[in-house]
């Protein structure tokens, strides 16, 4: 699951260049918290599966998820307030993006959760 979370993180990552690239900053600067939770998830999974093991970290990556959710939301509503200048794009911008986040999150703890049930 760490490597899902890294390719999508990445995947954001070359729409923050291709914006920057045209010139867009804003909408680069828009778009750079949606790959913070996917990003902090795949790299404290990948830590956890490979080093730690999974024996006594149950409970801080599903932390550190949630942390990451609240982290990413305050973020994009500072940049809506900050870079968005309409007031109706800057509805649109918050509804879809707190949605994607609040949507990926909660999928990665849900599968999370099941993958660390015994069989």
């Amino acid at each position: 699951m760490a490597g899902e979370c890294l390719l999508i993180a990445l995947v954001l990552g070359v729409l923050n260049i291709g914006f920057f690239r045209a010139g867009r900053k804003n909408w680069g600067l828009a778009v750079l918290p949606l790959g913070f939770v996917p990003f902090v998830t795949g790299m404290v999974l990948f830590v956890s599966e490979k080093m730690l093991h999974y024996d006594y970290t149950f409970i801080l990556p599903m932390i550190l998820i949630v942390v990451s959710l609240m982290v990413s939301c305050i973020w994009v509503g500072m940049s809506s307030i900050i870079l968005i200048k309409t007031k109706k794009m800057r509805a649109m911008y918050l509804t879809v993006s707190v949605g994607f986040i609040f949507t990926l999150s909660l999928i990665l703890l849900i599968k999370y959760y099941y993958a660390l049930l015994p069989a």
